[in-house]
């Protein structure tokens, strides 16, 4: 979702308007970005772990070059190994931050990123390089657009539940980042007054969790089985969403939702106007209390006058 913003500008400074983009297989970019106009496809290159991953994964993204024989290859990443694979395969113009082992060696356009910008957000990172490689970028806004068959299909397996909805981001690629199951369960208790429906959101590997915090309490759904785009167009439709730093809380600010960052370690700064954050300090996300959290809620639904979204 950071990334949006960047390459749509790229994309706008090439004849088709079009790029074909290369992310790991873990950000179901495939999915979320299933009908972005600016993305001609998405190709997969696989993460690896064991003691020759930078060989595998600068011969993975060699063939990829080989393959679709780029005019030019930008490189959002600090590491050096797609700008090695890239100079291998032959592309003529290689442009990328510079912050790498060595990655300006194989780079062709300057300029690159001062040193100085290697431990920045990976936002302030793009913003510099944005404006060093004069590409026009409006808003940092993603502004996501959504599949409207998904959509559909959202809308029509949930017509019957009353709104307004709020959506629970409950997942989150580490512990540090988890809120406990059971204080979302707590909160949506305490909010049922001004919410219709609370749905968790999650991967499928969260339903059970879910589940058991949930138990019999009315007005709750668990919605840890949605494909991607579909849990994107539930995020859409809801009122509000508080959630772990996850991709679900960055999908919920790039459609346009009023949302509540519950941060941990390494905290997502507040790029979006939708976003807002508790942080819990010090990087511990279970210091956020249950009170905190309902008051969060509460205070964005009076003061924004949060509505039923389907309408």
């Amino acid at each position: 979702m950071w990334h949006l913003p960047t390459i749509r500008a790229i994309a706008a400074t090439t004849p088709e308007g079009k790029v074909v983009l290369v992310a790991r297989p873990s950000s179901r970019a495939a999915e979320v970005l299933k009908v972005e106009p600016s993305v001609e496809r998405v190709l997969y290159a696989p993460h690896y772990k064991d003691r020759l991953k930078g060989i595998r994964e600068t011969l993975d993204f060699y063939r990829i070059c080989r393959a679709q024989k780029p005019r030019a290859v930008w490189i959002l990443e600090k590491i050096d190994r797609p700008a090695i694979a890239a100079a291998l395969a032959g592309a003529p113009e290689r442009r990328g931050f510079g912050l790498g082992h060595g990655q300006q060696r194989f780079l062709t356009t300057g300029p690159f990123l001062p040193k100085t910008m290697r431990p920045a957000h990976r936002i302030d990172k793009l913003e510099a390089f944005e404006k060093a490689h004069g590409l026009v970028v409006d808003s940092r806004e993603p502004a996501l657009k959504l599949d409207p068959e998904a959509l559909q299909a959202v809308k029509a397996k949930y017509a019957g539940r009353p709104g307004p909805w709020l959506c629970l981001g409950i997942g989150a690629s580490e512990p540090a980042r988890t809120w406990p199951a059971v204080r979302f369960a707590e909160t949506a208790k305490r909010l049922s007054d001004l919410f219709g429906t609370v749905f968790w959101v999650g991967g499928p590997h969260e339903a059970a969790a879910a589940k058991a915090a949930v138990g019999a309490m009315p007005g709750n759904v668990v919605a840890c089985d949605l494909p991607l785009d579909q849990s994107a167009a539930l995020i859409s439709l809801s009122a509000g969403f508080l959630g772990n730093d996850s991709g679900a809380l960055n999908v919920a600010a790039a459609v346009g939702v009023p949302c509540i960052g519950l941060m941990g370690t390494a905290p997502v700064p507040a790029y979006s106007r939708w976003l807002s954050r508790l942080d819990g300090g010090q990087g511990r996300i279970t210091d956020i209390t249950v009170d905190e959290a309902v008051a969060a809620v509460r205070g964005r639904f009076v003061a924004e006058r949060w509505g039923d979204a389907r309408a």
